[in-house]
């Protein structure tokens, strides 16, 4: 069942479970991650069982503990790509919510693509998140309606996955040669995601595609 988010969320609050949810919670923020773990494990129903600040060790952190249910923040930083698609390939069994500071409009099309099963904003009440919580820990999908609007609206094709995350490394200075190296890539496919992203963007060169994908909220 895929759901919307709104609020409020009384609806989706369902009778507690036998057994408690596991969760894994990742997010670059330290006072963050902490104020989230102690909302969610006062429920009688949810149980944090490992925290992380990146996206490699999130990933790992679900390959040891096998959550029901991933928290991230979708911009966790790491060489190893996205959090979300890490924990898909790692631990393919646990959900993932993506908890998001801003609303961008590739931000659900990136979700998406990474198999997160849930996208909200990081200002959503408490209520309503632990409610998302347990609906993707029963197989559902929730979505913040803010966020779907901004996909609809989108008017330009977003960038790929692939070509984000080679385009992320090139703006934080990599060659093509580092970026072939960290992605396990040839130099050639890299130049490849390059130019689409360049052509995507409809930018003059990769420092205008750069700053095209920045204003529009992709990077």
């Amino acid at each position: 069942m895929s759901i919307l988010l709104d609020q409020p969320l009384h609806h989706l609050t369902a009778p507690q479970p036998t057994a408690a949810v596991r969760v894994l919670l990742a997010d670059g923020h330290h006072l963050f991650r902490s104020g989230l773990g102690a909302l969610l494990d006062r429920e009688e129903d949810l149980a944090v069982v490992a925290e992380a600040p990146t996206a490699e060790a999130a990933a790992e952190a679900a390959a040891r503990t096998r959550p029901t249910v991933a928290v991230l923040d979708p911009d966790l930083p790491g060489p190893g790509g996205p959090a979300a698609a890490l924990i898909r390939d790692r631990a393919p069994g646990t959900a993932v919510l993506l908890l998001t500071a801003q609303p961008r409009a590739a931000d659900l099309p990136r979700a998406l693509a990474d198999g997160a099963a849930g996208l909200l904003l990081k200002d959503v009440p408490p209520a309503a998140l632990i409610s998302a919580v347990r609906e993707l820990a029963r197989g559902g999908r929730v979505y913040d309606p803010r966020l779907v609007v901004h996909a609809v609206r989108s008017e330009d094709a977003a960038l790929t996955r692939r070509e984000l995350t080679v385009l992320a490394h090139v703006a934080d200075g990599a060659t093509i040669n580092e970026v072939a190296r960290t992605l396990s890539l040839s130099p050639g496919t890299v130049r490849n995601y390059v130019s689409s992203a360049i052509a995507k963007t409809r930018g003059r060169n990769r420092c205008d595609a750069i700053r095209i994908a920045r204003e529009r909220g992709w990077l």
